[in-house]
């Protein structure tokens, strides 16, 4: 199934096979309010900020993210690199345009040291000004790898649901169903060095307000991209995150970036970033990368097609 939702961004309607396409055509339905929106199963979010707009809300309860959570409207999909940062050129956001030897030519451009330009180079992308044939990428998740934390904010950040138990808030990630576990039980957050590196690092959350909420996360795995622009981390990473409670329908997260070894500064990926509540009865649809639909979806895209002109 994931691998579904990508081709859906890069592959025109008339060309998707036929899984691919009734795939499409069962959203495209969903999410525009036809004959299957009253289904309680496989739900999609509204498509556009419409369904939110004017709409009035109780007051934030006090110390409580718990919720499914929608994040795609608000553009939580970040196709081309983290929200603040995409790596598209402003007159032309097309993917035509890659082939750049770096992000050099971009508005917004991300404060890089030198290993960190040198280490952004070694990954291979399908999107955005440095775009390479998709047979050519090197991106983990194209093998079913993980995409990682904090990856899982800021690419395919779609619909999330926020589980807090008395030590714990488990975030569970609709693109292939990850969860992480934020202890709130007061814990301090272990030295990188002394344990073992993790996909979704390690994790602690306090409250420092009623109604924000802050996590820090280490440890994360250098085999993970930090955007779907192939912005590289080092074991240095740290992430915070920063949850507020606008009221009982809007939560706004902001994300920061702070890597010394990759980055001169730490830089905001995401900033207030609006999610918003869905119905409590909202089903998650299954979006999982599985080796057999991955193997089905090289076939598809990655088959590299030949320059050399045939002999007559």
């Amino acid at each position: 199934m994931l691998k579904r939702l990508v081709v859906l961004a890069m592959v025109p309607m008339a060309l998707l096979p036929p899984t691919l396409f009734m795939h499409a055509q069962t959203a495209s339905t969903n999410a525009s309010g036809g004959a299957q929106s009253h289904n309680k199963w496989n739900n999609v979010p509204p498509p556009n900020r419409s369904a939110y707009a004017n709409k009035k809300s109780a007051p934030a309860p006090r110390r409580d993210l718990s919720g499914i959570w929608d994040g795609l409207t608000e553009g939580g999909t970040q196709a081309k690199g983290a929200l603040e940062y995409p790596a598209v050129l402003k007159d032309h956001p097309a993917d035509e345009l890659g082939g750049q030897p770096d992000e050099s030519r971009i508005p917004r451009q991300l404060p890089y040291t030198a290993a960190g330009l040198a280490a952004l180079k070694t990954h291979r992308v399908t999107v955005g000004v440095r775009a390479v044939d998709p047979s050519s990428t090197n991106d983990p998740v194209h093998i079913c790898d993980p995409e990682g934390f904090p990856a899982m904010d800021l690419h395919e950040f779609k619909i999330i649901h926020l589980v807090q138990t008395t030590n714990q808030v488990i975030m569970i990630n609709q693109f292939n169903s990850r969860a992480r576990t934020i202890w709130t039980d007061g814990r301090e957050l272990p030295n990188p060095k002394d344990v073992e590196p993790r996909w979704y690092g390690y994790s602690t959350g306090r409250w420092v307000d009623d109604y924000t909420f802050v996590v820090e996360t280490v440890g994360m795995d250098e085999r993970t991209w930090l955007d779907h622009a192939g912005r590289p981390h080092s074991d240095e990473l740290k992430v915070e995150e920063r949850f507020h409670r606008v009221d009982s329908d809007r939560l706004e997260l902001t994300l920061t970036i702070d890597d010394p070894k990759f980055y001169t500064q730490p830089w905001i990926a995401l900033n207030k970033f609006v999610l918003h509540r869905l119905p409590d009865d909202f089903d998650r649809m299954e979006l999982f990368c599985a080796p057999s639909e991955n193997a089905a979806y090289n076939d598809f895209v990655s088959d590299p097609v030949s320059n050399v002109t045939p002999q007559k």
